[in-house]
């Protein structure tokens, strides 16, 4: 896997496809274990769209289309994304507000709790999350840290 170029995280309703063809909605109402883990990894190169602090993984009038570097670091399962923040805003995606601007994702082992990634193991610590940022985002350096506020990609409240 490549170092990623670019930055970004998520907010808003899942309408975009995956990959694979599966959609969220699609993959939601699928049984436990019937859907192939493919369908649920974001692309790489996975476009959210931005108006200010507010952003949404699908096309909105005046929303301005943006990359979000996404690191499928781990392809097993269970799995969830870490948003990547950091306080300097050169190279960020976009602003979550109170000088918080989000740089990229990168996918742990590790659970949803509602819309919050928990991850799980050996990638579970705020230092771990951190050295992920930095090796597979490269915006982040040593300057960001991990959040899992990321659900929202998939439509989880």
């Amino acid at each position: 896997m490549k170092k990623l170029m670019g930055a970004a995280i998520l907010v808003g309703l899942a309408s975009a496809p995956f990959e694979s063809g599966a959609t969220p909605s699609r993959a939601a109402s699928m049984s436990p274990g019937a859907e192939s883990t493919a369908a649920r990894l974001l692309p790489e190169v996975f476009t959210v769209y931005v108006r200010g602090t507010i952003v949404v993984n699908h096309p909105v009038p005046g929303f301005e289309p943006r990359r979000l570097p996404t690191a499928n670091v781990y392809q097993g399962e269970p799995g969830c994304y870490m948003a990547c923040y950091s306080h300097i805003a050169q190279g960020a995606v976009y602003s979550v507000g109170g000088d918080i601007d989000v740089m990229g994702q990168v996918r742990v082992p590790g659970r949803y709790e509602g819309r919050i990634c928990r991850p799980t193991g050996a990638s579970s610590s705020a230092s771990q999350i951190a050295a992920l940022c930095g090796r597979w985002i490269s915006t982040c350096g040593d300057r960001c840290w991990g959040g899992g506020d990321t659900g929202g990609w998939f439509g989880i409240q």
